[in-house]
């Protein structure tokens, strides 16, 4: 729904931006649960490298100035990528972000 609404608040000239942020270093409060360790993990060997609060600040004020209504903000790991794409077991979606 709020990807949706950003597109079109843009699409009205109004200010709007969705952002689907990708895996931080440290967890918001309240969402380190057990299993927050294993998706870190799988995520990073999937090629995803975690944010510092730092660069997530960055990617926020980046995304401000940008003028799209949905961004990814992530950090990749790309030789995470190629070693998947290697292996033919890279997600379709990262495929066109890869040279193998």
């Amino acid at each position: 729904f709020l990807d949706a609404l950003a597109e079109h608040r843009r699409a009205e000239g109004l200010p709007a931006v969705s952002l689907a942020w990708g895996l931080w270093e440290a967890a918001p409060a309240g969402e380190a649960g057990m299993g927050a360790a294993a998706d870190a993990e799988r995520l990073r060997r999937g090629g995803v490298a975690a944010l510092s609060s730092l660069e997530g600040l960055a990617l926020f004020d980046a995304a401000e100035r940008s003028g799209g209504a949905l961004l990814v903000p992530m950090r990749l790991d790309l030789a995470g990528l190629r070693a998947q794409a290697g292996s033919g077991m890279l997600p379709p979606l990262l495929r066109s972000l890869v040279r193998v």
